[in-house]
């Protein structure tokens, strides 16, 4: 969990705010200056400052006609470095793929970003029902296994810092939508060693989440074990419970780490 910096640079903290946000949009053609001062709430005269700047540095660029902004190739070769100074992306994928097999279900590798879980790695199995979202794509941390998995070591002061308030959003009605109740069940997550997402972000959808630790002992990643409700009983629940225990324990050495509690 990165920490807030005491002294942050202005400029810079709003330059990243804004390839956040267009980041988050990237399913559309770009936006306005409009568009990005009443999403942020920052003045006009910024933002086209802050995107001039960018622009020469092509990590965004303006559609001649529709005028309006989006992420350029820039960024992307700047994202690129990311992989090879990451030692989790040295993990061999075929562990994930040989788990995904003998469950018979998705398996997928996450991160934490900010407040969200972002996925990295993934393997789907064959079967006509699959589960998940896709590599680079983003979930809700307090909805979804992985989610739980990776902050279930934060103390409550840590996790009102992230959600920015009580409530939190639902998206089924199993939804853990208040921090009390998030952190009694980051207390069970602490003490069996393993998340469970029952329908909570998605209906129709269970998973099951145990952490990746380094050298430090702290958590870098999680990963996850996610199966149609249908299939996902109980029984096949701990099953997969024990797959997933031994795969994660595999690369928690290869990371540095002596063993798993």
């Amino acid at each position: 969990m990165n920490k807030k910096p005491n002294y942050p640079v202005l400029t810079l903290q709003k330059s990243l705010e804004i390839i956040d946000i267009l980041a988050k949009n990237s399913n559309n053609r770009g936006l306005g200056i409009s568009e990005l001062s009443r999403m942020l709430d920052m003045g006009k005269s910024t933002i086209h400052r802050i995107l001039d700047t960018l622009a020469y540095f092509k990590y965004v660029e303006k559609d001649a006609i529709t005028e309006k902004y989006k992420l350029s190739w820039g960024l992307f070769n700047v994202g690129q470095a990311v992989p090879k100074q990451n030692q989790l992306t040295g993990v061999d994928n075929q562990l994930l793929k040989d788990l995904s097999n003998r469950c018979q279900e998705t398996v997928n590798m996450g991160v934490l970003a900010r407040n969200e879980v972002v996925i990295i790695a993934k393997s789907d199995t064959k079967t006509n029902l699959k589960a998940g979202i896709e590599i680079g794509g983003r979930e809700p941390l307090h909805a979804t296994a992985m989610g739980k998995t990776l902050i279930h070591e934060l103390d409550k002061e840590e996790l009102a810092r992230i959600f920015e308030g009580e409530t939190l959003p639902s998206f089924t009605p199993n939804t853990l939508t208040s921090l009390d109740a998030l952190v009694k069940e980051l207390e069970k997550v602490k003490q069996q060693g393993f998340a469970v997402d029952d329908e909570e972000y998605c209906l129709g959808l269970r998973c099951i989440a145990m952490p990746l630790r380094d050298y430090t002992n702290g958590i870098v990643a999680a990963v996850s074990i996610s199966a149609p409700a249908l299939r996902m009983n109980y029984s096949k629940l701990m099953e997969a419970k024990e797959e997933l225990a031994a795969v994660c324990k595999t690369i928690s050495q290869y990371l540095g780490h002596p063993g798993m509690p």
